[in-house]
Protein backbone atom coordinates (compact mmCIF):
# COMPACT_ATOMS: atom_id res chain seq x y z
CA UNK A 1 0.00 0.00 0.00
CA UNK A 2 2.58 2.20 1.04
CA UNK A 3 4.73 1.70 -2.00
CA UNK A 4 1.71 1.78 -4.27
CA UNK A 5 1.44 5.47 -2.47
CA UNK A 6 5.26 6.30 -3.19
CA UNK A 7 4.66 5.47 -6.67
CA UNK A 8 1.88 7.40 -7.29
CA UNK A 9 3.52 10.68 -6.02
CA UNK A 10 6.76 9.28 -7.97
CA UNK A 11 5.37 9.41 -11.22
CA UNK A 12 2.78 12.50 -10.59
CA UNK A 13 5.86 14.82 -10.29
CA UNK A 14 9.43 13.53 -9.37
CA UNK A 15 11.21 16.94 -8.87
CA UNK A 16 8.37 18.15 -6.17
CA UNK A 17 8.58 14.46 -4.84
CA UNK A 18 11.82 14.68 -4.39
CA UNK A 19 12.22 18.05 -2.72
CA UNK A 20 9.09 17.32 -0.63
CA UNK A 21 11.39 14.58 0.61
CA UNK A 22 14.45 16.53 1.50
CA UNK A 23 12.04 18.97 3.41
CA UNK A 24 10.20 16.20 5.21
CA UNK A 25 14.13 14.87 6.72
CA UNK A 26 15.09 18.02 7.38
CA UNK A 27 12.07 18.42 9.66
CA UNK A 28 12.46 15.41 11.25
CA UNK A 29 15.85 16.71 12.50
CA UNK A 30 15.24 19.91 13.88
CA UNK A 31 13.22 18.91 16.91
CA UNK A 32 15.98 17.42 18.08
CA UNK A 33 18.55 19.79 17.38
CA UNK A 34 16.38 21.91 19.65
CA UNK A 35 15.73 19.62 22.14
CA UNK A 36 19.33 19.85 22.58
CA UNK A 37 19.83 23.26 22.47
CA UNK A 38 17.46 23.84 25.02
CA UNK A 39 19.02 21.42 27.16
CA UNK A 40 22.63 22.76 27.02
CA UNK A 41 21.25 26.65 27.21
CA UNK A 42 19.42 25.41 30.68
CA UNK A 43 21.91 23.43 32.14
CA UNK A 44 24.37 26.02 31.11
CA UNK A 45 22.52 28.91 32.77
CA UNK A 46 21.95 26.82 35.61
CA UNK A 47 25.74 26.51 36.02
CA UNK A 48 26.73 29.93 35.55
CA UNK A 49 24.99 32.65 37.88
CA UNK A 50 27.85 34.90 37.84
CA UNK A 51 27.85 37.51 34.88
CA UNK A 52 31.23 37.09 32.76
CA UNK A 53 31.94 38.02 29.25
CA UNK A 54 32.38 34.90 28.31
CA UNK A 55 29.12 33.40 30.01
CA UNK A 56 27.44 36.04 28.51
CA UNK A 57 29.28 35.55 25.09
CA UNK A 58 28.35 31.97 25.33
CA UNK A 59 24.58 32.67 26.59
CA UNK A 60 23.77 34.88 22.96
CA UNK A 61 25.85 32.29 21.20
CA UNK A 62 23.23 29.80 22.74
CA UNK A 63 20.64 32.09 22.40
CA UNK A 64 20.80 32.99 18.95
CA UNK A 65 21.35 28.85 17.61
CA UNK A 66 18.05 28.59 19.56
CA UNK A 67 16.61 30.98 17.73
CA UNK A 68 17.95 29.89 14.38
CA UNK A 69 16.97 26.24 15.00
CA UNK A 70 13.38 27.37 15.79
CA UNK A 71 13.11 30.01 12.36
CA UNK A 72 14.61 26.87 10.24
CA UNK A 73 12.38 25.04 11.86
CA UNK A 74 9.06 26.76 10.71
CA UNK A 75 10.82 27.90 7.17
CA UNK A 76 11.08 24.45 6.50
CA UNK A 77 7.26 23.73 7.32
CA UNK A 78 6.25 26.50 5.86
CA UNK A 79 8.01 24.92 2.37
CA UNK A 80 7.28 22.13 2.70
CA UNK A 81 3.20 23.30 2.90
CA UNK A 82 4.18 24.63 -0.17
CA UNK A 83 5.62 22.06 -2.28
CA UNK A 84 2.98 19.51 -0.98
CA UNK A 85 0.34 21.94 -1.75
CA UNK A 86 1.69 22.27 -5.52
CA UNK A 87 2.21 18.59 -5.76
CA UNK A 88 -1.41 17.68 -4.22
CA UNK A 89 -3.10 19.48 -6.56
CA UNK A 90 -1.12 18.30 -9.72
CA UNK A 91 -1.48 14.36 -8.36
CA UNK A 92 -5.47 14.85 -7.64
CA UNK A 93 -5.67 16.48 -11.12
CA UNK A 94 -3.88 13.24 -12.65
CA UNK A 95 -5.95 11.35 -10.44
CA UNK A 96 -8.62 12.59 -11.70
CA UNK A 97 -7.66 12.82 -15.61
CA UNK A 98 -6.79 8.77 -15.25
CA UNK A 99 -10.67 8.07 -14.08
CA UNK A 100 -11.86 10.23 -17.31
CA UNK A 101 -9.63 8.14 -19.18
CA UNK A 102 -10.48 4.53 -18.40
CA UNK A 103 -14.13 6.27 -17.99
CA UNK A 104 -14.20 6.66 -21.88
CA UNK A 105 -11.78 3.82 -22.86
CA UNK A 106 -14.82 1.43 -21.42
CA UNK A 107 -17.40 0.02 -23.31
CA UNK A 108 -21.13 1.21 -23.05
CA UNK A 109 -22.24 -2.04 -21.65
CA UNK A 110 -20.87 -0.44 -18.16
CA UNK A 111 -22.88 2.89 -18.39
CA UNK A 112 -25.91 0.37 -18.27
CA UNK A 113 -24.74 -0.79 -14.41
CA UNK A 114 -25.62 1.23 -11.15
CA UNK A 115 -23.12 -1.49 -9.62
CA UNK A 116 -20.54 0.68 -12.35
CA UNK A 117 -21.77 4.06 -11.57
CA UNK A 118 -20.95 3.37 -7.85
CA UNK A 119 -18.19 2.32 -8.67
CA UNK A 120 -17.36 5.33 -10.91
CA UNK A 121 -18.54 8.21 -8.24
CA UNK A 122 -16.68 6.47 -5.73
CA UNK A 123 -13.42 7.01 -7.80
CA UNK A 124 -14.53 10.20 -8.68
CA UNK A 125 -15.89 11.57 -5.78
CA UNK A 126 -12.88 10.47 -3.44
CA UNK A 127 -9.95 11.30 -6.02
CA UNK A 128 -9.15 14.16 -3.67
CA UNK A 129 -9.12 11.49 -0.84
CA UNK A 130 -7.17 9.22 -2.62
CA UNK A 131 -4.46 12.20 -2.98
CA UNK A 132 -4.48 12.95 0.68
CA UNK A 133 -4.10 9.33 1.33
CA UNK A 134 -0.80 9.18 -0.63
CA UNK A 135 0.56 11.97 0.96
CA UNK A 136 0.07 10.39 4.38
CA UNK A 137 2.56 7.23 3.15
CA UNK A 138 5.03 10.05 3.43
CA UNK A 139 3.62 11.33 6.62
CA UNK A 140 3.68 8.31 8.21
CA UNK A 141 7.28 7.26 7.34
CA UNK A 142 8.27 11.02 8.38
CA UNK A 143 6.24 10.18 11.70
CA UNK A 144 7.49 6.65 11.91
CA UNK A 145 11.06 7.43 12.11
CA UNK A 146 10.53 10.76 14.49
CA UNK A 147 8.85 8.24 16.89
CA UNK A 148 11.89 5.56 16.69
CA UNK A 149 14.80 8.35 17.09
CA UNK A 150 12.86 9.73 20.12
CA UNK A 151 12.18 6.06 21.40
CA UNK A 152 15.82 4.97 21.32
CA UNK A 153 17.05 8.36 22.91
CA UNK A 154 14.51 7.60 25.84
CA UNK A 155 15.23 4.00 25.69
CA UNK A 156 18.91 4.73 26.83
CA UNK A 157 17.77 6.82 29.82
CA UNK A 158 14.64 4.03 30.85
CA UNK A 159 13.86 1.06 28.94
CA UNK A 160 11.12 0.17 30.23
CA UNK A 161 9.12 3.64 29.92
CA UNK A 162 9.02 3.59 25.57
CA UNK A 163 8.02 0.44 25.87
CA UNK A 164 5.05 1.31 28.30
CA UNK A 165 3.99 3.92 26.08
CA UNK A 166 3.84 1.74 23.13
CA UNK A 167 1.58 -0.81 25.14
CA UNK A 168 -0.62 2.05 26.79
CA UNK A 169 -1.51 3.34 22.92
CA UNK A 170 -2.14 0.31 20.94
CA UNK A 171 -5.73 0.03 21.87
CA UNK A 172 -6.45 3.13 20.95
CA UNK A 173 -4.81 2.60 17.65
CA UNK A 174 -7.06 -0.38 16.96
CA UNK A 175 -10.48 1.21 17.47
CA UNK A 176 -9.51 3.98 15.92
CA UNK A 177 -8.86 1.93 12.94
CA UNK A 178 -11.90 -0.25 13.17
CA UNK A 179 -14.08 2.94 13.22
CA UNK A 180 -12.15 4.43 10.33
CA UNK A 181 -13.39 0.77 8.47
CA UNK A 182 -17.03 0.91 9.82
CA UNK A 183 -17.74 4.01 8.67
CA UNK A 184 -15.96 3.39 4.68
CA UNK A 185 -18.21 0.65 5.09
CA UNK A 186 -21.35 2.27 6.06
CA UNK A 187 -20.79 4.99 2.79
CA UNK A 188 -20.07 1.99 0.61
CA UNK A 189 -23.21 0.22 1.63
CA UNK A 190 -25.35 3.08 1.36
CA UNK A 191 -23.30 4.47 -1.81
CA UNK A 192 -27.31 4.06 -4.18
CA UNK A 193 -28.67 6.45 -1.53
CA UNK A 194 -25.73 9.07 -1.82
CA UNK A 195 -26.60 9.18 -5.30
CA UNK A 196 -30.22 9.54 -5.08
CA UNK A 197 -29.49 12.35 -2.80
CA UNK A 198 -27.21 14.02 -5.15
CA UNK A 199 -29.52 13.66 -7.84
CA UNK A 200 -32.48 15.03 -5.93
CA UNK A 201 -29.99 18.53 -5.47
CA UNK A 202 -29.26 18.16 -9.14
CA UNK A 203 -33.02 18.45 -9.84
CA UNK A 204 -33.20 21.73 -7.78
CA UNK A 205 -29.82 23.12 -9.13
CA UNK A 206 -30.08 21.85 -12.90
CA UNK A 207 -31.70 24.05 -15.60
CA UNK A 208 -32.12 21.15 -17.29
CA UNK A 209 -35.34 20.52 -14.53
CA UNK A 210 -36.10 23.92 -14.12
CA UNK A 211 -39.21 24.74 -15.91
CA UNK A 212 -40.85 21.28 -14.08
CA UNK A 213 -39.73 22.46 -10.81
CA UNK A 214 -41.42 25.77 -11.08
CA UNK A 215 -44.46 24.86 -13.07
CA UNK A 216 -45.44 21.92 -11.49
CA UNK A 217 -44.44 23.32 -8.14
CA UNK A 218 -42.50 20.56 -7.06
CA UNK A 219 -39.58 22.13 -4.96
CA UNK A 220 -40.58 20.82 -1.59
CA UNK A 221 -41.31 17.54 -2.74
CA UNK A 222 -37.92 17.33 -4.00
CA UNK A 223 -36.24 19.00 -0.61
CA UNK A 224 -38.37 16.70 0.98
CA UNK A 225 -36.69 13.34 -0.49
CA UNK A 226 -33.06 15.12 -0.23
CA UNK A 227 -33.61 15.56 3.38
CA UNK A 228 -35.22 12.21 4.19
CA UNK A 229 -32.37 10.43 2.62
CA UNK A 230 -29.79 13.04 4.34
CA UNK A 231 -31.60 12.10 8.07
CA UNK A 232 -31.35 8.36 7.53
CA UNK A 233 -28.18 8.16 6.30
CA UNK A 234 -26.68 11.17 9.43
CA UNK A 235 -28.50 8.98 12.12
CA UNK A 236 -26.97 6.02 10.97
CA UNK A 237 -23.47 7.25 11.21
CA UNK A 238 -24.04 9.62 13.99
CA UNK A 239 -24.48 6.60 15.78
CA UNK A 240 -21.71 5.04 14.99
CA UNK A 241 -19.12 7.93 15.81
CA UNK A 242 -20.96 8.56 19.22
CA UNK A 243 -20.16 4.90 19.98
CA UNK A 244 -16.48 4.94 18.62
CA UNK A 245 -15.80 9.00 20.00
CA UNK A 246 -16.59 7.80 23.54
CA UNK A 247 -14.35 4.56 23.55
CA UNK A 248 -11.49 6.47 21.96
CA UNK A 249 -11.86 9.47 24.85
CA UNK A 250 -11.42 6.72 27.33
CA UNK A 251 -8.45 4.84 25.72
CA UNK A 252 -6.59 8.32 24.80
CA UNK A 253 -6.33 9.09 28.52
CA UNK A 254 -3.92 5.98 28.77
CA UNK A 255 -0.68 7.41 27.13
CA UNK A 256 -1.50 10.76 28.85
CA UNK A 257 -1.39 9.11 32.40
CA UNK A 258 1.93 7.56 31.28
CA UNK A 259 3.64 10.64 30.29
CA UNK A 260 2.13 12.65 33.63
CA UNK A 261 3.47 9.67 36.08
CA UNK A 262 6.79 9.73 34.13
CA UNK A 263 7.35 13.76 34.40
CA UNK A 264 6.24 13.90 38.21
CA UNK A 265 8.94 10.91 39.19
CA UNK A 266 11.27 12.83 37.06
CA UNK A 267 10.56 16.16 38.76
CA UNK A 268 11.18 13.90 42.44
CA UNK A 269 14.71 13.03 41.17
CA UNK A 270 15.50 16.75 40.41
CA UNK A 271 14.70 18.09 43.72
CA UNK A 272 16.62 15.40 45.26
CA UNK A 273 19.85 16.05 43.13
CA UNK A 274 19.24 12.85 40.78
CA UNK A 275 18.75 14.72 37.69
CA UNK A 276 19.13 19.00 36.47
CA UNK A 277 16.63 20.56 35.01
CA UNK A 278 18.45 20.72 31.60
CA UNK A 279 17.61 16.85 31.75
CA UNK A 280 14.34 17.50 32.53
CA UNK A 281 13.76 19.98 30.08
CA UNK A 282 15.44 17.26 27.96
CA UNK A 283 13.36 14.39 28.50
CA UNK A 284 10.20 16.99 28.47
CA UNK A 285 11.34 17.01 25.30
CA UNK A 286 11.91 13.29 24.50
CA UNK A 287 8.31 12.59 25.82
CA UNK A 288 6.32 15.43 23.81
CA UNK A 289 8.42 14.14 20.65
CA UNK A 290 7.27 10.36 21.36
CA UNK A 291 3.52 11.41 22.39
CA UNK A 292 3.20 13.78 19.48
CA UNK A 293 5.14 11.35 17.09
CA UNK A 294 3.01 8.42 18.23
CA UNK A 295 -0.20 10.61 17.57
CA UNK A 296 0.63 11.43 14.15
CA UNK A 297 1.76 8.17 13.28
CA UNK A 298 -1.29 6.86 14.47
CA UNK A 299 -3.43 9.44 12.86
CA UNK A 300 -1.25 9.00 9.84
CA UNK A 301 -1.89 5.24 9.80
CA UNK A 302 -5.63 5.32 10.12
CA UNK A 303 -6.04 7.71 7.14
CA UNK A 304 -3.65 5.48 5.84
CA UNK A 305 -5.85 2.53 6.01
CA UNK A 306 -8.89 4.71 5.40
CA UNK A 307 -7.15 5.53 2.31
CA UNK A 308 -6.17 1.95 1.41
CA UNK A 309 -9.81 1.14 1.09
CA UNK A 310 -10.02 3.63 -1.31
CA UNK A 311 -7.19 3.50 -3.09
CA UNK A 312 -8.49 0.01 -3.51
CA UNK A 313 -11.43 1.22 -5.23
CA UNK A 314 -9.80 3.30 -7.32
CA UNK A 315 -7.34 0.67 -8.55
CA UNK A 316 -10.34 -1.95 -9.01
CA UNK A 317 -12.15 0.84 -11.61
CA UNK A 318 -8.42 1.09 -13.38
CA UNK A 319 -8.55 -2.30 -13.62
CA UNK A 320 -12.24 -2.65 -15.12
CA UNK A 321 -11.91 -4.61 -18.38
CA UNK A 322 -13.74 -4.64 -21.73
CA UNK A 323 -15.71 -7.40 -23.64
CA UNK A 324 -15.68 -5.73 -26.82
CA UNK A 325 -12.70 -7.21 -28.78
CA UNK A 326 -10.42 -3.93 -29.47
CA UNK A 327 -7.29 -6.22 -30.47
CA UNK A 328 -8.00 -6.70 -34.20
CA UNK A 329 -5.18 -5.37 -36.20
CA UNK A 330 -6.13 -5.30 -39.50
CA UNK A 331 -7.35 -1.64 -40.81
CA UNK A 332 -9.81 -0.68 -42.46
CA UNK A 333 -8.31 1.93 -45.36
CA UNK A 334 -11.10 1.13 -47.84
CA UNK A 335 -13.79 3.58 -48.78
CA UNK A 336 -15.96 0.46 -50.15
CA UNK A 337 -16.79 -2.00 -47.96
CA UNK A 338 -19.52 -4.53 -47.40
CA UNK A 339 -21.30 -5.11 -43.76
CA UNK A 340 -23.59 -8.35 -43.00
CA UNK A 341 -25.09 -9.26 -39.58
CA UNK A 342 -25.48 -13.16 -39.37
CA UNK A 343 -27.93 -14.41 -37.12
CA UNK A 344 -26.83 -11.94 -34.49
CA UNK A 345 -28.77 -12.16 -31.30
CA UNK A 346 -28.57 -9.56 -28.79
CA UNK A 347 -29.89 -8.70 -24.77
CA UNK A 348 -28.32 -6.20 -22.76
CA UNK A 349 -28.53 -8.64 -19.90
CA UNK A 350 -29.03 -12.32 -19.28
CA UNK A 351 -31.62 -11.92 -16.74
CA UNK A 352 -33.13 -9.13 -19.87
CA UNK A 353 -35.54 -10.01 -23.20
CA UNK A 354 -34.09 -10.61 -26.31
CA UNK A 355 -33.77 -7.40 -28.52
CA UNK A 356 -32.41 -9.00 -31.55
CA UNK A 357 -33.37 -12.61 -32.35
CA UNK A 358 -31.71 -14.19 -35.72
CA UNK A 359 -31.02 -10.91 -37.65
CA UNK A 360 -29.58 -11.47 -40.71
CA UNK A 361 -28.83 -9.05 -43.34
CA UNK A 362 -26.61 -7.20 -46.00
CA UNK A 363 -25.69 -3.93 -47.35
CA UNK A 364 -22.89 -2.36 -48.93
CA UNK A 365 -21.11 1.13 -48.08
CA UNK A 366 -22.55 2.97 -50.95
CA UNK A 367 -25.99 2.23 -50.25
CA UNK A 368 -28.62 4.23 -48.53
CA UNK A 369 -30.55 1.65 -46.16
CA UNK A 370 -33.30 2.11 -43.87
CA UNK A 371 -34.27 0.40 -40.58
CA UNK A 372 -38.14 0.99 -39.68
CA UNK A 373 -40.38 -0.41 -36.91
CA UNK A 374 -41.95 0.83 -34.09
CA UNK A 375 -40.26 1.48 -31.37
CA UNK A 376 -38.64 -1.37 -29.17
CA UNK A 377 -38.41 -3.08 -32.24
CA UNK A 378 -34.29 -3.09 -31.97
CA UNK A 379 -33.26 -0.62 -34.41
CA UNK A 380 -30.96 1.39 -32.36
CA UNK A 381 -29.36 -1.65 -31.06
CA UNK A 382 -28.27 -2.35 -34.72
CA UNK A 383 -26.78 0.66 -35.26
CA UNK A 384 -25.22 0.03 -31.54
CA UNK A 385 -23.77 -3.57 -32.49
CA UNK A 386 -22.86 -2.13 -35.78
CA UNK A 387 -20.37 0.92 -34.01
CA UNK A 388 -19.46 -1.97 -31.84
CA UNK A 389 -20.18 -0.33 -28.68
CA UNK A 390 -21.55 -4.07 -27.88
CA UNK A 391 -20.83 -7.43 -29.17
CA UNK A 392 -23.71 -9.38 -30.00
CA UNK A 393 -24.32 -12.56 -28.10
CA UNK A 394 -24.39 -14.64 -30.80
CA UNK A 395 -24.02 -14.55 -34.76
CA UNK A 396 -21.18 -12.71 -36.44
CA UNK A 397 -20.83 -9.09 -38.03
CA UNK A 398 -18.82 -9.44 -41.31
CA UNK A 399 -16.94 -6.71 -42.91
CA UNK A 400 -15.47 -7.67 -46.56
CA UNK A 401 -15.99 -11.55 -45.54
CA UNK A 402 -14.13 -11.24 -42.17
CA UNK A 403 -15.26 -10.68 -39.13
CA UNK A 404 -15.60 -7.53 -37.84
CA UNK A 405 -13.26 -7.47 -34.07
CA UNK A 406 -10.44 -8.78 -36.60
CA UNK A 407 -10.25 -4.71 -37.75
CA UNK A 408 -8.44 -2.61 -35.77
CA UNK A 409 -11.37 -0.38 -33.74
CA UNK A 410 -10.80 3.30 -34.15
CA UNK A 411 -9.94 2.64 -38.04
CA UNK A 412 -13.21 0.93 -38.23
CA UNK A 413 -15.14 3.76 -36.66
CA UNK A 414 -13.26 6.09 -38.39
CA UNK A 415 -15.60 5.16 -41.43
CA UNK A 416 -18.71 6.45 -39.36
CA UNK A 417 -20.37 9.78 -38.74
CA UNK A 418 -23.43 9.40 -36.42
CA UNK A 419 -26.68 11.33 -35.40
CA UNK A 420 -27.66 9.38 -32.30
CA UNK A 421 -31.23 9.46 -31.00
CA UNK A 422 -29.90 11.19 -27.95
CA UNK A 423 -27.72 13.42 -29.41
CA UNK A 424 -25.72 15.66 -26.58
CA UNK A 425 -25.47 19.14 -26.62
CA UNK A 426 -22.14 20.84 -25.68
CA UNK A 427 -21.72 24.10 -23.99
CA UNK A 428 -18.94 25.20 -26.24
CA UNK A 429 -19.01 27.89 -29.22
CA UNK A 430 -20.74 26.92 -32.48
CA UNK A 431 -17.56 25.73 -34.30
CA UNK A 432 -16.55 23.35 -31.37
CA UNK A 433 -19.98 22.01 -31.24
CA UNK A 434 -19.61 21.09 -34.98
CA UNK A 435 -15.57 20.28 -35.28
CA UNK A 436 -15.68 17.77 -32.15
CA UNK A 437 -17.20 14.89 -34.99
CA UNK A 438 -13.26 15.76 -36.37
CA UNK A 439 -11.34 17.91 -33.55
CA UNK A 440 -8.46 17.61 -35.80
CA UNK A 441 -10.20 19.61 -38.41
CA UNK A 442 -11.59 22.40 -36.03
CA UNK A 443 -9.78 25.26 -37.77
CA UNK A 444 -11.71 24.63 -41.46
CA UNK A 445 -13.75 27.10 -41.23
CA UNK A 446 -15.49 27.10 -44.48
CA UNK A 447 -16.00 23.25 -43.99
CA UNK A 448 -17.99 24.49 -40.49
CA UNK A 449 -20.49 26.88 -42.62
CA UNK A 450 -21.09 23.89 -44.75
CA UNK A 451 -21.57 21.72 -42.53
CA UNK A 452 -23.85 24.30 -40.94
CA UNK A 453 -25.55 25.23 -44.20
CA UNK A 454 -26.41 21.44 -44.98
CA UNK A 455 -28.06 20.73 -41.32
CA UNK A 456 -30.08 23.61 -42.15
CA UNK A 457 -28.16 25.64 -38.83
CA UNK A 458 -26.97 28.72 -40.45
CA UNK A 459 -30.40 30.23 -40.46
CA UNK A 460 -30.23 30.85 -36.84
CA UNK A 461 -26.46 31.04 -36.20
CA UNK A 462 -25.28 33.74 -38.66
CA UNK A 463 -27.47 36.08 -36.42
CA UNK A 464 -25.38 35.01 -33.59
CA UNK A 465 -23.10 38.20 -32.09
CA UNK A 466 -20.00 36.41 -32.47
CA UNK A 467 -20.62 34.09 -35.18
CA UNK A 468 -19.26 30.87 -35.17
CA UNK A 469 -17.23 31.68 -32.17
CA UNK A 470 -20.90 32.27 -30.07
CA UNK A 471 -21.03 30.10 -26.70
CA UNK A 472 -24.15 28.06 -26.73
CA UNK A 473 -26.30 28.48 -23.69
CA UNK A 474 -25.69 30.96 -21.12
CA UNK A 475 -24.48 28.39 -18.11
CA UNK A 476 -21.05 29.51 -18.34
CA UNK A 477 -21.19 32.55 -20.40
CA UNK A 478 -23.71 35.30 -20.33
CA UNK A 479 -23.41 35.99 -23.89
CA UNK A 480 -24.02 32.42 -24.56
CA UNK A 481 -26.91 32.14 -27.10
CA UNK A 482 -30.02 29.23 -25.70
CA UNK A 483 -31.31 27.31 -28.20
CA UNK A 484 -34.75 25.64 -28.96
CA UNK A 485 -34.74 21.75 -29.19
CA UNK A 486 -35.07 22.11 -32.92
CA UNK A 487 -32.04 24.18 -32.87
CA UNK A 488 -30.14 21.87 -31.00
CA UNK A 489 -30.86 18.99 -33.61
CA UNK A 490 -29.72 21.03 -36.54
CA UNK A 491 -26.34 21.45 -34.59
CA UNK A 492 -26.25 17.63 -34.16
CA UNK A 493 -26.69 16.91 -37.57
CA UNK A 494 -24.26 19.95 -38.50
CA UNK A 495 -21.75 17.93 -36.45
CA UNK A 496 -22.47 14.60 -37.97
CA UNK A 497 -21.69 16.33 -41.53
CA UNK A 498 -18.78 17.84 -40.39
CA UNK A 499 -16.96 14.92 -40.21
CA UNK A 500 -15.94 12.74 -43.64
CA UNK A 501 -17.23 10.11 -43.55
CA UNK A 502 -18.10 6.79 -45.28
CA UNK A 503 -21.20 6.25 -44.21
CA UNK A 504 -23.67 8.42 -42.13
CA UNK A 505 -26.00 6.88 -39.36
CA UNK A 506 -28.94 9.32 -39.07
CA UNK A 507 -31.49 7.74 -35.88
CA UNK A 508 -34.13 9.31 -35.58
CA UNK A 509 -32.61 12.64 -36.99
CA UNK A 510 -35.82 14.51 -37.35
CA UNK A 511 -37.36 14.15 -33.96
CA UNK A 512 -37.19 18.03 -33.35
CA UNK A 513 -37.51 19.02 -35.94
CA UNK A 514 -40.99 21.02 -37.97
CA UNK A 515 -42.48 19.56 -41.30
CA UNK A 516 -40.59 21.91 -43.23
CA UNK A 517 -36.58 22.09 -41.81
CA UNK A 518 -37.18 17.94 -41.93
CA UNK A 519 -37.49 17.89 -45.54
CA UNK A 520 -34.99 20.63 -46.26
CA UNK A 521 -32.51 18.14 -44.40
CA UNK A 522 -33.25 14.81 -45.91
CA UNK A 523 -33.41 16.68 -49.47
CA UNK A 524 -29.75 18.49 -48.67
CA UNK A 525 -28.63 15.05 -47.30
CA UNK A 526 -29.58 13.21 -50.32
CA UNK A 527 -28.20 16.14 -52.84
CA UNK A 528 -25.25 16.80 -50.80
CA UNK A 529 -24.07 12.80 -49.92
CA UNK A 530 -24.34 11.12 -53.45
CA UNK A 531 -22.22 8.24 -53.41
CA UNK A 532 -21.75 8.21 -49.59
CA UNK A 533 -23.75 5.51 -47.70
CA UNK A 534 -26.31 5.91 -44.94
CA UNK A 535 -28.14 3.96 -42.34
CA UNK A 536 -31.41 5.93 -41.71
CA UNK A 537 -33.58 5.44 -38.72
CA UNK A 538 -37.22 6.82 -38.51
CA UNK A 539 -40.52 6.90 -37.92
CA UNK A 540 -41.09 9.09 -40.67
CA UNK A 541 -41.34 6.79 -43.62
CA UNK A 542 -41.70 9.51 -45.60
CA UNK A 543 -37.85 9.85 -45.01
CA UNK A 544 -36.76 6.64 -46.02
CA UNK A 545 -38.47 6.04 -49.00
CA UNK A 546 -36.14 6.72 -51.46
CA UNK A 547 -33.20 4.30 -49.72
CA UNK A 548 -31.77 1.61 -51.59
CA UNK A 549 -32.92 -0.94 -49.29
CA UNK A 550 -35.11 -0.85 -46.42
CA UNK A 551 -35.40 -2.85 -43.91
CA UNK A 552 -38.21 -3.50 -41.64
CA UNK A 553 -38.06 -4.52 -37.80
CA UNK A 554 -41.03 -6.39 -35.79
CA UNK A 555 -40.16 -7.57 -31.78
CA UNK A 556 -36.44 -8.06 -32.49
CA UNK A 557 -36.82 -9.93 -35.97
CA UNK A 558 -36.25 -9.20 -39.55
CA UNK A 559 -39.29 -9.65 -40.94
CA UNK A 560 -39.21 -7.46 -44.69
CA UNK A 561 -36.61 -6.12 -46.77
CA UNK A 562 -36.77 -4.45 -49.74
CA UNK A 563 -36.92 -1.32 -51.83
CA UNK A 564 -39.89 0.94 -51.11
CA UNK A 565 -41.97 0.17 -54.35
CA UNK A 566 -41.12 -4.14 -53.53
CA UNK A 567 -42.61 -3.18 -49.61
CA UNK A 568 -45.54 -1.46 -51.08
CA UNK A 569 -46.11 -4.28 -53.27
CA UNK A 570 -46.01 -7.30 -50.47
CA UNK A 571 -48.64 -5.42 -48.70
CA UNK A 572 -47.03 -6.36 -45.21
CA UNK A 573 -46.01 -4.48 -42.29
CA UNK A 574 -44.13 -1.60 -44.06
CA UNK A 575 -47.06 -1.36 -46.68
CA UNK A 576 -49.40 -1.01 -43.19
CA UNK A 577 -47.53 1.28 -41.77
CA UNK A 578 -47.11 3.59 -44.75
CA UNK A 579 -50.21 3.59 -45.70
CA UNK A 580 -51.31 4.49 -41.84
CA UNK A 581 -48.86 7.49 -41.44
CA UNK A 582 -50.07 8.64 -45.25
CA UNK A 583 -53.45 8.92 -43.80
CA UNK A 584 -53.07 10.72 -40.79
CA UNK A 585 -51.12 13.23 -43.00
CA UNK A 586 -53.79 13.41 -46.21
CA UNK A 587 -56.47 14.12 -42.85
CA UNK A 588 -54.30 16.34 -41.68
Amino acid sequence: MICYCIKILWNTSKRYFVTCMILNIASLVIPFVVIAVTRQLINFLAENSAASDAVIQTFIMLSILLLGCNILSKAIETANTYYMGLHQDIMETKTKQLIMEKAVELDLSYFDSAEFYNEMQDANANSSLITFSAFRAIEFIRYFIQFLVAFLYLFQFNFILPIIFVFAVIPYTIVDIKQVAEIYGFQRKYMAEERKMQYAADVLLSREFAKDVRIYNIASFISEKFLGIWKMLFSKKKKISLRYTRLLLALLTLPEIVAASFLFFLGLSVIEGGHSIGDFTYLQGLMGQILGSMYMVISSYTQLMDGKIRIQNFRKFLGFQNKVCSDGMLPLVEDSFSIEFRDVSFRYGDDLPWILKNVSFFFHSKQKIAFVGVNGSGKTTIVKLLLRFYEPIEGQILVNGKDVRQYELDSFRSHFSTVFQDYSNYAFTVKESVSLSDIGREDDGNRVMEALRQSGADSFTVDFPYGVDTYLTRSYEENGQELSGGQWQKMALARAFFREADIYILDEPSASLDAKSEDEVFGMFHEMYEGKGAVLISHRLSNVHLSDLIFVLDNGSLVEKGTHGELMTEDGVYAQMYRLQAEKYHFA
